[in-house]
């Protein structure tokens, strides 16, 4: 990147550049925020260019805004305990080497003035190394995103105590932007925080787009079903439908498989799925917060995203959080349970599906709850001020959009 880069974004030349980065390596998350957050930044920046990088297989299958476009890296998944390759035939170090050197030569020609990195402080297994060090060089600011649960405390504190990811939390972010609310989950109170970062830290609220002004129909109650990307749901959904075999309930059932999931399964749970009636199912619809926002209850995995639009619209829920690799989804669905948001069933309580399902149709969920939706609001006015496009007195504590249900 030239030296001669102009870093104001009120320059004549050219208005703000941003750069998202998401790692990507299971599930529709981290793209799906960086999309949201993406919008919203237009919508605060509507001259800024955003570009994000990203290694989801679903790269393609969203709607994309205007003035932002998606970089593709090329993907990796779990295999076992590491990562692979998921379609190409390379081994994981030159995957690696490729990867990062793309972000890099993305990074240095578009020339961002602010870089957001999703959830991974150095990037897949390190391959942000090089890009943060340019960023250092040129006096780019970078942001560090963090979802509201990370992890089991113990997991993040050894995590975090790694000398490479405890370097670049220490000396490459000037903000990290944790979201979520603090009165569901405080991260710098349950995670070990180091004391240079500790400063840093901002509570911006859940990140979601403008609530639907969709709401459940009169008539017959629907119930959504949905694990995600469905990589890892099809268990789930295949207990649900067994569960209904032979069964009368009051309502109706759409089923949302998931574009990720193995293809030979997900056949055979829609061809049980039309063995039994009220029970519909789609693949994938990159708008599932509409769905979210008609259903009378949802029954889901406890992911981010999932959750934050369960939150925004006030949906009743059912969660069956993953427990394994990750403690993430349980501790956000035992969170929510104590919060009275949401019931959580794990993997021995599937079989009692249909009957927490009816307790949330006669109502059995406060729906009084305060919940802080304006992380995406706040995420781009504090890019908007670091990078000096316009001033911002906006708290990043508690203020801005919330949810009253």
């Amino acid at each position: 990147m030239s030296s001669s880069h102009p870093h104001s974004p009120t320059s004549s030349i050219r208005g703000p550049r941003i750069m998202f980065y998401g790692h990507d390596s299971f599930g529709l998350g981290h793209l799906r925020r960086c999309l949201t957050l993406a919008e919203s930044l237009r919508n605060r920046l509507p001259d800024a260019s955003v570009l994000i990088v990203t290694g989801s297989p679903c790269a393609t299958q969203f709607p994309v805004p205007d003035g932002v476009d998606v970089l593709k890296l090329p993907s990796v998944t779990k295999g076992g305990a590491h990562y692979v390759s998921l379609r190409l035939g390379i081994d994981m170090e030159s995957m690696l080497r490729l990867r990062s050197k793309t972000v890099l030569a993305a990074f240095e020609s578009f020339e961002p003035d602010l870089l957001l990195v999703d959830h991974t402080p150095i990037g897949l297994r390190g391959e942000l190394h090089e890009t943060l060090a340019s960023a250092k060089r040129q006096g780019i600011p970078c942001v560090l995103g963090l979802r509201d649960v990370i992890d089991s405390p113990l997991h993040v504190a050894r995590e975090w105590s790694h000398p490479r990811i405890r370097e670049a939390l220490a000396e490459s972010y000037q903000d990290v932007l944790v979201y979520g609310d603090t009165r569901v989950f405080d991260m710098r109170r349950e995670y070990p925080v180091p004391p240079e970062l500790r400063e840093r830290v901002h509570h911006v609220g859940y990140v979601v787009r403008p609530e639907s002004s969709l709401k459940p129909s009169p008539g017959v109650q629907e119930v959504l079903f949905t694990t995600g990307g469905g990589g890892d749901g099809l268990d789930r959904i295949e207990a649900y439908l067994r569960s209904l075999l032979g069964r009368e309930v009051s309502w109706r059932s759409r089923v949302v498989i998931g574009p990720l999931a193995d293809d030979k399964r997900a056949r055979a749970a829609e061809d049980l799925a039309a063995r039994i009636e009220g029970v519909s199912t789609i693949r994938f619809d990159p708008d599932l917060r509409t769905h979210i926002a008609q259903a009378d209850v949802v029954v889901a995995m406890a992911g981010y995203n999932t959750c934050a639009e369960i939150l925004a619209s006030g949906t009743p829920a059912v969660l069956l959080p993953r427990t394994t690799p990750r403690r993430e989804q349980f501790v956000r669905a035992t969170r929510l349970k104590s919060f009275g948001v949401a019931e959580c069933l794990v993997r021995s309580g599937l079989t009692r599906i249909p009957e927490t399902v009816q307790k949330l149709l006669d109502g059995g969920l406060r729906r009084d709850i305060s919940v802080d939706l304006g992380g995406a609001e706040r995420t781009a006015d504090i890019i908007a001020k670091r990078i000096g496009a316009g001033d911002s007195s906006e708290s990043v504590s508690h203020g801005g959009q919330a949810c009253n249900r």
